[in-house]
């Protein structure tokens, strides 16, 4: 019998689900109206469509004869999509956590018909199984404590609002505190692999980029080369789609070597940010080579030409077997390379002799380097990396024949969408592709006063959503020119009235760090938000060393406020110098810098101080580099940006 709730939801988990025999409602004030009237604990279950131990649990334990009966008649259940409602599996995930030390999804809950939580944990098997209690028996002791000690249930079970991490007002923002924070970092750095020492590894592209800039605010090189360490162990390793490029959600080891095969659109969005930073800092070919296949992958298998927009997951499980999209056998590759030689060197290529196995099949990682290759092919390592992508090319056209894709979640979530626009857009001068798309997803948002869900519409947007929007349009016009996105980034921020929800990086950015950065960038493009600068000293938070790697993204924001932000404004005079000029200057890495080419003709309607810049000198496009409240002399040569950027730099 299929779910009438769950059908008319346009949450692609909950539709997954609407044939299932647990009577699911969605999270609405009918599911809590119907708890109370008949006086039953919630099941609250939380996941999303890309999620593998969440398709294992709802195949598994929700389907369970027992376990149906057990739930459908002793409790209100309802599911929730973590994508769809951030906010909800934030505050659950908070709530777990503090109560049972565990976290993740499939998020299991247990709330009284009120809406206090009392119990939780994160995977249940049906039965008993590896050291994990089994659904059946947590429910029948739940309803027996119900039953037999409601009181008791009710009177300690918490509001999950209560466990939400506070965002300010804790200890000290001051250059010492990111000191602090990145020395909690070093001392939590997995020095052997790469990433911060655990036996799961997750990226945290906020953490990356700190260490970059504070190895250039304190003149370290140690973060930054822990920091290219670490890119380049995630592109070597399994985490890595060696084929097809993007990356997988985590692994479930410390090498980066064994993923579960999730792709989401925001991880990568966020590593196409880091790589692009990495890469244009270092110039270092293999950091090239994983922005490039990352940013390709986006494209090819996340971008929807019909939609303009972009899907925002692809599932870890295909054929119902894990990874196996992505993963090999050895005949399978000998199908593809037919030359016993060329054999030979892809097995080193890929270390298929070590390659660690998921449901039989082999996991790709790279067993040569880039200059190992080199070596072997006897070219130089661009010519290697050219080698290395035709191979490529050949294995994922055969997968693409072989192998059915993964589900794919289509729904076009604002929040995601326009993070990879930001990062595509920014990734533009060193990729040259990706333009279009981005444009696309980011003329949603243009004009807008108010920030949906989705970018075609429906239920107001949550912090997130108008954040990113926001940073989405700031980049569509550093990197166009176009003041368009620059006045419906200005008005959308003054009609907005969200305060950030959550500092903490989990590990994608917090909305307060999306936040504090959209604002200090507007108050570089307007008079109108200068008053920023008084609010953002009066910000501040705990620096402790767990909550060092997971406050990153506003670290790396007070650092440059601290440090001096830049802003490099271009007048195009329409010579023909202007393009040169904002060209280099975007491809400058610099910790925290916006871009501006802006024409002479819109001198009317700009602060005072361009104004000022158009007038003086005119004849000539020129750019002018500011730090802090100080600007430079106009420049002609674009490769004078840099040295005046840097020489700027608070010691």
């Amino acid at each position: 019998m299929v779910n009438e709730r769950l059908l008319k939801s346009q949450s692609a988990y909950l539709r997954l689900a609407i044939d299932h025999p647990i009577n699911w409602y969605t999270w609405s004030e009918e599911a809590f109206e119907v708890a109370k009237k008949e006086n039953k604990p919630i099941l609250v279950d939380v996941g999303a469509a890309w999620c593998h131990w969440c398709h294992v649990m709802d195949e598994e334990t929700y389907k369970d004869p027992e376990v149906v009966k057990l739930v459908n008649e002793n409790f209100i259940p309802i599911k929730v999509d973590r994508d769809e409602m951030p906010d909800v599996d934030r505050m659950l995930q908070n709530a777990v956590f503090t109560l049972t030390g565990e976290s993740g999804w499939p998020l299991t809950a247990f709330l009284t018909p009120d809406g206090k939580i009392f119990f939780g944990g994160t995977y249940y098997p049906p039965v008993d199984r590896q050291g994990r209690m089994g659904f059946r028996r947590l429910l029948k002791t739940i309803i027996e404590t119900w039953k037999t000690k409601r009181e008791e249930i009710l009177e300690n079970a918490a509001d999950p609002k209560l466990f939400n991490v506070e965002s300010f007002n804790k200890g000290s923002t001051d250059f010492v505190g990111v000191e602090n924070a990145v020395s909690y970092i070093m001392l939590a750095a997995d020095l052997e692999n790469g990433g911060l020492e655990n036996n799961m590894k997750f990226p945290h592209p906020s953490v990356d980029i700190l260490l970059l800039n504070y190895s250039i605010w304190a003149k370290d090189t140690a973060p930054r080369d822990f920091g290219i360490f670490t890119l380049k162990q995630m592109y070597y390793g399994g985490i890595f789609d060696q084929v097809g490029g993007g990356f997988h959600r985590y692994t479930v080891d410390k090498y980066w070597s064994i993923p579960h095969f999730e792709k989401l659109l925001i991880d990568n969005a966020e590593l196409i940010q880091d790589y692009t930073s990495y890469y244009l800092y270092t110039g270092d070919l293999e950091i090239l080579d994983a922005l490039s296949l990352t940013v390709n992958n986006m494209l090819n298998d996340f971008y929807l030409k019909d939609k303009e927009g972009f899907a925002i997951s692809i599932d870890a499980d295909s054929e119902g077997v894990e990874g196996k999209y992505y993963t090999w056998t050895d005949k399978e590759i000998y199908d593809v390379i037919e030359n016993e030689e060329e054999r030979k060197l892809v097995r080193l290529i890929f270390d298929l002799n070590n390659a660690p196995l998921v449901e039989g099949r082999k996991v790709l990682h790279r067993g040569l380097k880039t200059k190992e290759l080199a070596q072997a092919l006897q070219k130089d390592e661009a010519q290697a990396l050219s080698y290395l992508n035709e191979l490529r090319n050949k294995l994922l056209e055969y997968r693409k024949k072989t192998r059915k894709f993964p589900y794919r979640d289509e729904n076009l979530y604002t929040y995601q969408n326009c993070r990879i626009a930001e990062a595509l857009l920014y990734a533009y001068s060193i990729t040259n592709f990706g333009l279009e798309e981005a444009l696309n997803v980011v003329k949603k948002v243009t004009g807008k006063s108010n920030i949906t869900r989705r970018l075609d519409g429906g239920k107001e947007g949550l912090d997130e959503d108008y954040y990113s929007a926001i940073l989405s349009l700031i980049s569509a016009y550093e990197i166009t020119g176009d003041p368009k996105y620059e006045y419906s980034a200005i008005n959308l921020a003054e009609s907005i009235n969200k305060k950030p929800s959550n500092v903490v990086d989990m590990p994608n950015e917090s909305s307060a760090s999306m936040y504090v950065k959209g604002m200090l960038k507007l108050a570089q493009l307007s008079e109108d938000f200068m008053d920023f600068y008084e609010e953002i000293k009066n910000f501040s938070f705990e620096i402790t060393p767990e909550r060092s790697a997971f406050l990153a993204g506003l670290l790396n924001s007070i650092g440059s406020y601290i440090k001096g932000i830049a802003h490099i404004i271009v007048i195009d005079e329409k010579d023909g110098n202007a393009e040169r000029l904002h060209r280099k200057a975007l491809e400058i890495y610099y910790p925290f810098k916006v871009v501006e080419k802006i024409s002479v003709d819109r001198r009317d309607e700009l602060p005072s101080y361009v104004r000022e810049m158009i007038r003086y000198q005119a004849g000539k496009s020129r750019a002018y580099v500011c730090v802090g409240t100080t600007c430079s002399m106009p420049v002609i040569l674009p490769e004078k940006i840099q040295e005046i950027l840097y020489s700027r730099l608070k010691k």
